[in-house]
């Protein structure tokens, strides 16, 4: 059994070999009958590499927003818009709206708010302009901030008007010595103590996604007042309609959509049919990514077929020109006793190695295209090894596959008619 198959492998290997030598002969018309290959694997690799990396970058921004929040976002409002709501008297997100969505559902954890302040800090050195936002306890904790030192907001800075604030990783470095735990911030005429700096954010900011990442490395979080009995506020819910986020945990992401329809309903009540909102769910919006994703796998798939199928007609073209061009050592070789099937594996052998090599080379070249779209360009790019390995094997089973008719052919050409060809 063993020297069966050692005679199998040397007698492939010595197909290989003289597969070698013949393209060798013609290294020219070899480098052209690959080139199309060479181009399809090429093409195919960046496209896929290009297509991981956007996908990771999407998928990476929503996952990051987490999972299992629910995100409510104030609306700017058109003229028409904002007559329907000053006749229906909605005035936009609320804390009533925290305070209600806390009560809606079981499944609800926490419900945290933040508001764009338009304060102006003193102090913080030329072209240091922070963003400043007011925020509720819990904030930093539903979106997974990190500190680096000190401590994050807390209910009761809030609920008492603690005048403390917690800045961004970048901004604190600006700062220098002004920007640690224990110094004080001048924010218009008073001032915030710092008690917690954040941790610097390398993520870049997204500009064109519905739902655009975050950092908070040059902002400036205060506390979010909150009376200590809002339902006596009631009359005068237009005080506290300045909100312009609310973010819902959901404790399982099995009720995150039942919760999000619940969520649209109570919203729609409250604001009395006014959309000056908008309600985003980052668990749909990977869902949709997900599915666009498979459309554009698809795509991929039928460019890379097209591809590598104009490379595997070069292939077959050039295989069937050899086989008319060596009629007579075809001929020579069935004379001194090689079967059919030598010469068909002969040929196949010829047409798997070209379309291998070419495979090598379209990895090797796309490997450096993708460098320099990377680099020039600016796009996400994601090699994998799925990247290389799927165009590879795909242009070398279309080698076999293109090479089937010239190595058929050959193998069935009379051996006397062959002996003849000048």
């Amino acid at each position: 059994m063993t020297g069966g198959y050692n005679k199998m492998i040397h007698q492939a290997l010595s197909f290989f070999v003289t597969a070698y030598r013949s393209l060798l002969i013609h290294k020219f018309r070899s480098f052209l009958s690959v080139l199309g290959i060479v181009c399809g694997v090429m093409a195919v690799m960046v496209m896929i590499s290009t297509g991981e990396g956007a996908k990771r970058e999407v998928l990476g921004r929503i996952e990051r927003m987490g999972l299992k929040n629910i995100y409510i976002h104030d609306k700017l409002l058109s003229v028409e818009l904002q007559e329907q709501a000053e006749k229906k008297k909605s005035y936009g997100l609320s804390l009533f709206d925290v305070e209600s969505l806390r009560s809606l559902s079981p499944a609800i954890v926490q419900v945290g708010a933040v508001q764009n302040a338009a304060l102006t800090p003193v102090g913080t050195g030329i072209g240091i302009t922070p963003t400043i936002l007011k925020c509720t306890g819990n904030y930093g904790e539903l979106l997974g901030l990190k500190i680096k030192s000190g401590r994050f907001i807390n209910e009761q800075d809030s609920y008492n008007n603690h005048q403390v604030c917690v800045v961004g990783g970048t901004l604190a470095k600006r700062l220098g010595r002004e920007g640690r735990v224990g110094k004080t911030i001048r924010i218009n005429d008073l001032l915030y103590t710092i008690v917690g700096v954040l941790k610097k954010d390398d993520k870049e900011l997204s500009k064109t996604a519905k739902v655009k990442s975050q950092n908070f490395n040059d902002t400036i979080f205060l506390p979010l007042n909150i009376p200590h009995n809002l339902t006596k506020f009631g009359s005068s819910i237009e005080r506290y309609s300045m909100l312009s986020s609310v973010v819902v945990e959901i404790d399982v992401r099995e009720n995150v959509k039942p919760v999000a329809r619940l969520i649209h309903r109570a919203m729609e009540l409250s604001h009395r049919k006014v959309l000056d909102y908008d309600v985003i769910v980052p668990l749909e919006l990977l869902a949709q990514a997900l599915a666009a994703q498979k459309t554009f796998n698809l795509v991929l798939a039928v460019i890379a077929a097209v591809s590598l199928l104009v490379g595997g007609i070069g292939i077959m073209n050039i295989m069937l020109a050899t086989v008319t061009e060596r009629k007579r050592e075809i001929g020579i070789r069935r004379a001194v006793g090689a079967t059919r099937k030598d010469i068909a594996c002969q040929f196949l052998a010829e047409s798997f190695l070209l379309t291998m090599c070419g495979g090598g080379i379209g990895i090797v070249s796309g490997f450096a295209c993708v460098l320099v779209i990377e680099y020039l360009a600016g796009w996400p790019i994601e090699i994998t090894a799925a990247s290389m390995i799927i165009p590879f094997v795909l242009a070398c089973v279309a080698g076999v596959f293109f090479g089937y008719y010239p190595a058929v052919k050959a193998a069935k050409m009379d051996p006397i008619k062959a002996l003849r060809t000048v």
